[in-house]
């Protein structure tokens, strides 16, 4: 007796299960086993699964299931509809079929950016994911084989899935950040520097050609300088957190000065803060605000620190009263 066809709202359902599951990271050998078996079990699968993949770029299911999520069928809502969906993310699932009905699909030269003021979270076919900062541009390069990121600009939270076989390798303005599973953040400065926080795990840094090479651990922050020189700090527990603070789309400033502090927003808005002169620029600041209100900001830190803040067009500029 032959077996009822699987509908598509079936299959999409089971797409968004696997996702869901790739997204969280740490699928298990006999996890991907079975996902291979699945996909190529019925060709409809493969293309389901990728556009699954890309729907996960952008609404980030992963997070909403929850920490006990185990990969099931899922209820699929009527309202977005088949036709809807495809158009969506048709030509996502289209060129991950290409790649094969696998898990491995491989991610070669495909560059993702992140304009100003801006963040974006990328689920890696492999079970790491990449959250892109403001400004940002990564270019993953993955198979089966290899797992390497170049951070080309800005700064990028890196929560890597751990695979003893393969080392997940990020490469930043000359310096080399490779581990096996681990969370950590990098960031490409303007002036230069190349800056490492590692929230867990372990990190093997190295630079000017492996010459210099440090092993940093969870809590460590490391400053490479574009003359080769590196300093290596322990954080306490909260300024690693506040190190993404980002994510909650704010930014923190205690213990910078008043120009830091302009250059720092000039990263996620247009509204510019201009300063009158240098020593009003050398002054201390601290607290966290939010990175779309420049203004805001300029506003208090002027009243704190006994100056005016006067707003004219698309600047503010902070001076003496």
């Amino acid at each position: 007796m032959d077996l009822p066809v699987e509908s598509a709202a079936a299959i999409d359902a089971a797409a968004a299960a696997w996702a869901a599951k790739a997204d969280r990271g740490g699928m298990t050998v006999e996890e991907t086993a079975r996902l291979e078996a699945w996909a190529a079990a019925d060709p409809r699968r493969a293309g389901a699964y990728a556009r699954a993949l890309a729907a996960n770029h952008y609404l980030d299911r992963a997070v909403a299931l929850g920490p006990g999520f185990v990969a099931q069928p899922l209820a699929v809502s009527n309202g977005m509809g088949r036709r809807r969906f495809l158009t969506g993310f048709g030509l996502v699932g289209a060129a991950a079929g290409l790649a094969g009905l696998g898990f491995w699909l491989r991610w070669s030269q495909q560059l993702i950016v992140t304009g100003k003021g801006d963040m974006r979270r990328v689920a890696l076919p492999e079970g790491s994911s990449i959250t892109l900062n403001t400004d940002t541009r990564v270019l993953p390069q993955l198979d089966e084989n290899l797992r390497h990121v170049a951070l080309l600009d800005g700064e990028a939270l890196f929560e890597v899935a751990r695979d003893k076989g393969r080392s997940f390798v990020v490469e930043a303005g000359g310096v080399r950040i490779e581990v096996v599973g681990t969370s950590f953040v990098v960031r490409r400065h303007a002036d230069g520097v190349v800056s490492v926080v590692v929230r867990e795990g372990i990190v093997e840094t190295s630079w000017n050609g492996e010459v210099g090479h440090q092993r940093l651990t969870a809590g460590d922050a490391l400053r490479v300088q574009p003359d080769g020189s590196a300093t290596a700090t322990p954080l306490a527990a909260d300024a690693i957190e506040r190190s993404t603070a980002w994510r909650e789309g704010l930014i923190d400033l205690n213990g910078l000065t008043l120009a830091d502090a302009a250059e720092e927003f000039a990263r996620y808005s247009r509204r510019r803060i201009q300063i009158d002169d240098a020593a009003i620029g050398d002054m201390k600041i601290s607290g966290i605000y939010s990175t779309s209100d420049p203004e805001g900001f300029a506003k208090a830190a002027a009243l704190s620190l006994g100056l005016s803040a006067t707003v004219s067009g698309n600047s503010v500029r902070i001076h003496r009263p």
